[in-house]
């Protein structure tokens, strides 16, 4: 019995002294690693704290938070680029200026014209928008004439011939029914002087444009920002 308890005895004391002998030498050889390895310690936070690249996803978190900022900002350049858009040439609509087209209204070639009947729509719009300005400005614009038959025109034009003798000195000042741009519905003969002279200086923002030299009343609607160089005359 007391040779067994011994022996028992013995193997539990060479077994704790080899397991003080593996743990030191762990120690020695591989530091807190090797001991938090032998244990099988998962919990240590040696490695995470060794390497701090592993935090950076978590560092990253307040740029990330700064993102519906990061969006206003991208937005800016969108709202700072409506005034370059408004600053943009005017898209005019266009008007027929190689045929006659037909008339909205039915009218005796005898009966007055009111206005800008029968002219065509985005002529029309040009000069009523260039009217309203003129008299925000102060003035009081009159229309003498816009849109004219081919009849009336071609009565126009007879009386002319009567006038100056012949039909290239008529042609200085009035036009056949075909070569008309009344006829055709986008010219206005205004009046005063000083709306004229105010639509020179204003109309290319609404694309009018004084045609002729030796008619101050005459302007068309060109469609464009740009005025064309004027001509001396109707005859060109």
């Amino acid at each position: 019995m007391t040779t067994t308890h011994v022996s028992v005895g013995r193997r539990r004391r060479q077994r704790a002294r080899r397991t003080l002998t593996v743990a030191a030498a762990l120690l020695l050889v591989g530091g807190g690693a090797g001991y938090a390895a032998w244990h099988g310690d998962d919990s240590a936070g040696g490695d995470d704290a060794a390497q701090p690249s592993h935090q950076q996803p978590v560092a990253a978190a307040p740029p990330a938070a700064a993102g519906p900022r990061s969006t206003a900002g991208a937005a800016r350049p969108r709202t700072s680029s409506r005034p370059r858009s408004s600053s943009r040439p005017t898209a005019f609509a266009p008007v027929v200026t190689d045929r006659i087209p037909e008339p909205t209204a039915s009218i005796a070639l005898s009966a007055p014209v009111p206005g800008l009947t029968n002219m065509q729509p985005p002529a029309a719009r040009a000069f009523e928008q260039a009217f309203a300005a003129a008299r925000a400005a102060g003035l009081a614009p009159q229309i003498r004439s816009a849109w004219r038959s081919r009849d009336y025109q071609q009565v126009l034009f007879d009386r002319a011939v009567a006038t100056y003798g012949s039909r290239e000195e008529a042609g200085r000042w009035v036009l056949t029914p075909l070569r008309s741009a009344h006829v055709k519905g986008y010219a206005v003969d205004v009046h005063p002087a000083a709306v004229a002279s105010w639509l020179e200086v204003h109309g290319s923002r609404y694309g009018l444009c004084r045609t002729y030299d030796n008619e101050w009343w005459h302007f068309e609607y060109v469609a464009s920002a740009t005025c064309p160089a004027r001509k001396p005359d109707a005859a060109g």
